[in-house]
């Protein structure tokens, strides 16, 4: 009996670390993001450039991760709009600390879209090439 209560113990702790994966842990479903704009940012900026951007990331849970600026997420952001969450790309996260998470996206999405447009563009030039 005290061995079953142990064990019941010793498998709920288990389960519970289990499901308490860290972020950069997980995999990183490059499907899954995209370029957060939606349309191009305006000329008068201010609440107008909210348009530029997917509604879902005006919540202050999302909002917060880029200082509420819709331009600054139009032009560096990537979005998840499945689990919505944004990163911002910006400028030498190259040289980064490659142990954020956000780094990672960043690299994955944009070696992801540039190994894209060269396959393209290949298949494009080389139609019977196999």
């Amino acid at each position: 009996m005290v061995y079953g209560q142990r064990l019941l113990a010793l498998v709920s702790i288990l389960l519970g670390s289990a499901v308490q994966a860290f972020p950069c842990d997980q995999s990183i479903m490059i499907s899954n993001w995209s370029l957060c704009a939606i349309a191009n940012v305006s000329d008068e900026g201010g609440d107008a450039d909210w348009k530029a951007v997917p509604a879902w990331t005006r919540q202050k849970a999302v909002s917060a991760y880029f200082g509420n600026e819709p331009r600054l997420l139009a032009n560096h952001g990537l979005c998840n709009a499945k689990f919505q969450r944004v990163v911002t790309c910006l400028p030498g996260w190259e040289m980064g600390d490659p142990d954020k998470c956000s780094y990672l996206i960043c690299s994955s999405y944009y070696s992801s879209a540039l190994g894209k447009q060269e396959r393209e563009d290949f298949e494009r030039d080389y139609p019977t090439a196999q």
